[in-house]
C-alpha cells in the first residue's frame, strides 16, 4: 500500500500505463486483474475508489502523455509495494506467450 499521496499519484499513472499496454497487446486481462490474483490470499484494497477506475482519474489520464516505459511502470509497482502484482504479470506474459523487448529513441545532436 503506497505510504503518501505522491505514491499513491505514481501507483494510480503506473495502473494506467500498464493498462493501455495490455489493452494494446488485446490480452484478456488488465491490470486490475492482475491486481486482485496477487491479493486473493490477502485482504484486498479494491475499495479504494483510486484503484477502480484509474480511467477516471485525470492525473492518470495524463500519464499516457508523459514518457513511460514498461521498465518505469515495474519499477513503479516494486516500490510502492505492489510487487506481488508485477510477479502476476509476469506469470500471465509466460502464460499468453508474450514477448517483449525494451526500445528507446535517443536524439544526436546535428552539427
Amino acid at each position: 500500500m503506497p505510504e503518501n499521496d505522491e505514491d499513491r499519484l505514481s501507483l494510480v499513472k503506473a495502473i494506467h500505463q500498464l493498462n493501455f499496454y495490455l489493452h494494446t497487446l488485446g490480452v484478456p486481462f488488465t491490470a486490475i486483474d492482475l491486481y486482485k490474483r496477487a491479493n486473493t490470499k490477502r485482504e484486498s484494497n479494491l475499495e479504494e475508489v483510486w484503484l477502480q477506475d484509474v480511467s477516471q482519474i485525470p492525473e492518470a489520464v495524463k500519464a499516457l502523455d508523459e514518457p513511460f516505459t514498461t521498465v518505469t511502470i515495474v519499477e513503479t509497482l516494486m516500490r510502492t509495494g505492489y510487487s506481488s502484482v508485477v510477479r502476476v504479470l509476469m506469470r500471465e506474459i509466460r502464460h499468453q506467450k508474450i514477448t517483449y523487448s525494451q526500445a528507446y529513441i535517443m536524439a544526436t545532436p546535428r552539427n
